[in-house]
């Protein structure tokens, strides 16, 4: 992230991997699993809660010793003598077509212009200035200002700058970090400062290549390492990548980074009028004047939105790296709020939202490689330890990078096992829109069976309600209400959980036919969260009203009741709620009544969540209000999410708002909903309806879609009328059961 001044600039350095905490902290780490089994406890409570309709499951809570943050690297220095004085001009920007950032100012001696990328292919980022003279008199440097002198220690040699360090001293070592900053032209090494000296100089270019490493190893996360997550010195590694970079000319870096980067870039293109003559103007200037309340909207500035979201998922998310948490990947702190981590009851899964469908697909590969080596191992030891399970796998609602699956202790979020069977959400999404066989067998089946395996081991029959169907005891909703049985959240995602298991033994040939003949016999029997309540509500508990649960005026943060409508798709799909008018009607009711996300938090995820529930109910003005809000309570002036909102919003930075703003314009642009397992009703053989275009407010009017990726494989262009009614489509590989309507029912092919 570059900051600074024009002749000193800076870069705000970050590895997804440098973390402290773990077993890089704490000798006794456990991932917040108990010593031995919690079984009895368990039971416990959940007779308490038969008997009474709520209860407590404090006494099931772990500990959030050595839990740990994300840890800020470095920040990187270039220095051109004492900066520079008396700017004649000066412009910084971010090209979201390429993912190369410029810097460029005039002074007297004419125009200096920096550029800053982190190539994918080189495993590099690169700085590289151009100057109106030859450049002399340069230092480079490297510091961490956020940690204790004691732990790190910055040296220099002939052509590079170097940062080593280290989260703790003592017992354990904690995690060490190696940086390199390899410059192009030789100089000198101030040792007494760890300053790279670039005195004279003929040249006007200067390039730096920067790598860094940690001795993190997710693939020692297991038992058979005893869970260390212990890799080897990182120091060899980055000297081989960037000894490897600094040989290449600076345009071939940039070409190999622009040609990796643009294939991901241009694979979806959303194209919005510019009514309000914004082209041209600052961000923060736009971001400043913008009015939610007007029905205008900016559509440039929510377009460019757009765009920079899916930017800052390309630069987050690759396959050799971990999936984008709570800031994405960046953090100028060694204790980020809420550590920077994976939150999983909405947050993680919001950061998605905006992948398979816009061509970026191939990126989530992190997310379910980090489940794979992350949460599965530690996770089996947990669902055995607390839950007595007999196989599969589980973790909850906050985790680290050091596989913290037990709960921790927060008394609302701490029980919430579900977070596994709702990532398995994007298990399915990313085959139902590949259709990758391959993946899904090797990959994706082993994850979506281990979860599913877990929670046939804990499904209950009803014995407050006495109603013959199959529920969760203990649980809470997200954050919200009481520790109870058969909360709604719970039973719409083992729903969704249990047909795609069905559907998924089918693709792979399960042979455990015991297996599939458990979940087809506790689907039947599963309570499906689709309860309606006194005043019309999808209500949140099973608990009978009388209990003053489900009441009107709650205007929580969390929509959890509403996850089987969007994101997930039990109501909306399986259920058969998107066409039917009294769960629409049901929908509409929860929707409004929760308000529009200000009075809770006021957080962006919280509005950005609204408008996609909204879209699916193809209320356009509603949906695009809460589009509004978010970008005018908590876009900062960077662009970035702003957790809490206002005039202006103030911190901390969250990411899933940037995410989440994806995934509700697509909501907007298109409903392309998942068909269920046979059983579950869907008509054999009838063709599955894509609608496209179900909220587009007629501020967009004349804009159109390029690259769209609908489930089944293939993708669609489609663009639509001053009215936002889509009115002309052509598509690439379509599916051949799928058939595409717009907003009025019209047929588009």
């Amino acid at each position: 992230m570059p900051f600074g001044e024009p002749g000193i600039e800076k870069l705000n350095l970050n590895y997804d991997e440098l973390w402290a905490g773990g077993p890089f902290q704490v000798e006794e780490y456990r991932g917040g699993n108990p010593n031995s089994s919690m079984v009895d406890t368990l039971n416990n409570v959940r007779a308490f809660i038969w008997k009474n309709g709520t209860g407590n499951d404090s006494s099931l809570h772990g500990d959030t010793n050595g839990y740990g943050s994300y840890h800020s690297l470095a920040n990187l220095t270039i220095q051109i003598g004492n900066g520079m004085q008396n700017m004649l001009s000066y412009n910084r920007s971010l090209d979201l077509s390429n993912g190369i950032h410029t810097t460029a100012y005039s002074t007297s001696d004419g125009t200096y212009t920096s550029s800053i990328y982190c190539s994918y292919p080189d495993q590099v980022c690169v700085y590289h200035i151009s100057a109106p003279k030859p450049l002399s008199n340069v230092s480079i440097w490297l510091d961490q200002p956020v940690e204790s002198t004691s732990l790190w220690n910055a040296t220099c040699g002939a052509a590079f700058a170097r940062l080593t360090g280290l989260t703790q001293k003592g017992t354990p070592l904690g995690m060490k970090y190696d940086t390199v900053a390899r410059s192009s032209l030789p100089g000198h090494c101030d040792s007494s400062t760890g300053a790279l000296r670039i005195n004279h100089s003929r040249s006007k270019c200067l390039t730096l290549v920067i790598a860094a490493g940690t001795n993190f190893d997710a693939g020692k996360g297991n038992p058979a390492n005893n869970f260390s997550f212990q890799g080897t010195d990182p120091e060899e590694h980055v000297k081989i990548l960037t000894s490897a970079a600094i040989k290449k000319p600076e345009s071939e870096l940039r070409k190999t980074h622009v040609a990796d980067y643009s294939s991901l870039s241009n694979a979806f293109t959303l194209e919005l009028p510019d009514t309000q003559n914004s082209a041209g103007t600052e961000l923060s200037t736009l971001i400043t004047a913008y009015n939610a309340n007007s029905t205008h909207g900016d559509p440039f500035l929510e377009n460019l939105l757009f765009d920079y979201g899916r930017h800052l998922f390309i630069s987050s998310s690759r396959e050799n790296s971990l999936p984008p948490n709570l800031q994405g990947i960046w953090s100028n702190t060694k204790s980020a709020s809420w550590g920077a981590d994976y939150h999983a009851n909405i947050n993680l899964q919001m950061n998605m939202w905006g992948a398979e469908a816009t061509g970026l697909g191939s990126l989530v590969k992190a997310l379910f490689n980090y489940m794979e080596t992350n949460w599965m191992p530690r996770g089996a030891e947990t669902a055995r330890l607390l839950y007595g399970a007999d196989g599969g796998w589980v973790t909850h609602d906050e985790m680290n990078i050091f596989g913290h699956t037990g709960m921790k202790t927060y008394e609302t979020s701490a029980d919430y096992p579900m977070a596994p069977a709702w990532m398995m959400q994007h298990v399915w999404d990313h085959y139902d829109y590949t259709r990758n066989n391959t993946w899904f067998k090797t990959q994706g089946w082993p994850l979506l069976k281990g979860v599913t395996a877990f929670w046939l081991s804990q499904l209950q029959e009803d014995q407050f309600t006495n109603d013959n169907t199959l529920v969760v005891n203990p649980c809470t909703s997200p954050e919200h209400g009481p520790v109870t049985f058969g909360c709604t959240n719970w039973q719409q995602l083992l729903h969704q959980l249990f047909v795609t298991t069905l559907q998924g033994a089918t693709l792979v040939s399960e042979s455990d036919t015991r297996f599939t003949a458990e979940v087809q016999r506790k689907l039947a029997k599963l309570d499906k969260g689709l309860h309606i309540g006194s005043w019309g509500e999808i209500k949140e508990w099973k608990l009978p009203d009388s209990y003053g649960y489900d009441v009107q005026g709650d205007q929580h943060r969390h929509l959890s009741h509403l996850v089987g409508w969007y994101p997930g798709w039990s109501i909306s799909s399986y259920q058969n709620g998107y066409t039917n008018e009294t769960i629409q009607r049901a929908v509409n009711i929860s929707l409004t009544d929760r308000g529009p996300g200000i009075s809770d938090s006021n957080a962006g995820w919280e509005k950005v969540w609204r408008s996609a529930c909204w879209a699916r109910l193809n209320d356009t003005e509603k949906a695009y209000y809460e589009l509004r809000l978010a970008i005018g309570l908590n876009i900062g002036q960077s662009g970035l999410d702003l957790y809490a909102g206002g005039d202006p919003p103030t911190e901390p930075f969250q990411i899933d708002a940037n995410f989440g703003y994806l995934g509700a314009v697509l909501s907007m642009l298109a409903v392309d909903l998942p068909r269920g397992y046979e059983s579950s009703g869907s008509g054999h053989g009838e063709k599955r309806v894509v609608v496209l275009g179900p909220a587009i407010p007629a501020a967009w009017k004349g804009g159109r879609v390029k690259g769209m990726r609908l489930r089944g494989g293939g993708s669609v262009d489609f663009s639509w009328d001053d009215r936002g009614v889509v009115d002309k489509v052509s598509t690439t590989g379509l599916a051949q059961n799928v058939r595409l309507v717009n907003v009025e029912g019209d047929s588009l092919h």
